[in-house]
């Protein structure tokens, strides 16, 4: 039963706006992504062609472009391979020279400013994913290095679990 779901869970083309496949591959999820911003990239230039100073070009970058490449991130930014992570790079630089952007944003940055925003959320109780998180160690007690959380790290056997969120803030926000 269980397999069957995940099954279908894992073929399904699009949940929740994101691109799955069955590897994990994230090919069309960025290609999607990128072929969206370059859509509201067209409607960025009419603006800036009615005279938006750069400023406000910015503003409407952020809300038009930054916010589509940010939305799940945390969910599938573990899986990008480098050339993948270069074609968003490369599209960033492109806006940024044409005069979209007030600052060079890097998908890098992007990527661990939302993951401690996420992580630093989920160690509140009251969080929706706070129960995805490991539990606290037993022997609190014990003076050990310290880190930059309080969870247990779990040991991990393949790769792909290294990848998935919980496990890549818990090893990289040590």
């Amino acid at each position: 039963m269980f397999w069957s779901i995940l099954y279908h869970i894992l073929h399904l083309p699009l949940l929740l706006g994101i691109l799955l496949s069955c590897n994990f591959c994230f090919d069309a999820q960025v290609c999607n992504v990128l072929k969206l911003c370059s859509q509201r990239v067209y409607l960025l230039k009419l603006l800036r062609d009615q005279g938006l100073s750069r400023d406000q070009l910015h503003t409407v970058f952020l809300a038009l472009v930054v916010s589509r490449l940010r939305y799940a991130l945390p969910a599938w930014s573990g899986f990008l391979k480098t050339d993948q992570t270069g074609q968003i790079n490369a599209f960033l630089k492109r806006l940024y020279k044409y005069g979209f952007s007030c600052e060079l944003m890097r998908l890098e940055t992007l990527i661990n400013e939302f993951d401690k925003r996420l992580f630093h959320k989920m160690g509140n109780q009251a969080h929706c994913l706070h129960s995805i998180l490991p539990p606290l160690p037993c022997f609190a007690s014990l003076q050990t290095r310290s880190k930059g959380h309080p969870y247990e790290l779990p040991r991990y056997k393949y790769d792909l679990s290294r990848k998935s969120f919980v496990l890549r803030c818990l090893y990289n926000f040590v």
